[in-house]
C-alpha cells in the first residue's frame, strides 16, 4: 500500500514538474536540468519519509519518472 501511495504522490510531482517546465519555456536547458534534479530529489525524499528504504525509494522514483514521461511523450505524439 505504501508503494501505491508513493507512486500517486510522485505522479503529482512529475505533473507539477511538467507544468513548471511548460510555463517556463524561455528558460535555458541548464535551468531545466537543475529543476529536474530538484524535483527528483523531492520525490526521493518523500518516498524515503513515507517509509521505504533508500534502494526502494530510488527504484520507485525511477519507475514513476520513466512511466510518467513515456506516457507524456505518447500523449503528445497522439494529439
Amino acid at each position: 500500500m505504501k508503494i501505491y501511495v508513493i507512486g500517486l504522490i510522485q505522479i503529482l510531482i512529475w505533473s507539477a514538474f511538467s507544468l513548471v517546465t511548460w510555463l517556463s519555456q524561455s528558460d535555458s536547458m541548464f535551468a531545466k536540468v537543475i529543476l529536474l534534479i530538484i524535483f527528483c530529489y523531492v520525490a526521493f525524499l518523500i518516498a524515503t519519509k513515507i517509509g521505504l528504504t533508500r534502494k526502494g525509494s530510488l527504484l520507485v522514483t525511477v519507475i514513476s519518472f520513466l512511466c510518467f514521461f513515456s506516457f507524456e511523450k505518447v500523449f503528445w505524439a497522439l494529439t
